[in-house]
């Protein structure tokens, strides 16, 4: 279980990783700046979900 903790976390930090840059850089021109905030926010509160996991993952023992 805690295995699998530890990959979704590993998985979300690097689409988050992913995804960031792809935002800024691709989604600049196509999207208004406040549908760009708000993918920016998202992207944010999903690095913090993958970092809660991985300290949970690493702490929990299930």
């Amino acid at each position: 279980m805690v295995l699998w903790v530890r990959l979704f976390a590993s998985l979300f930090g690097v689409l988050a990783i992913v995804f960031g840059p792809f935002g800024a850089h691709k989604l600049k021109n196509k999207l208004s700046f406040e549908s760009l905030q708000s993918f920016e926010t998202g992207i944010k509160h999903q690095m913090y979900h993958a970092i809660v996991l991985l300290v949970l993952g690493f702490n929990v023992e299930i």
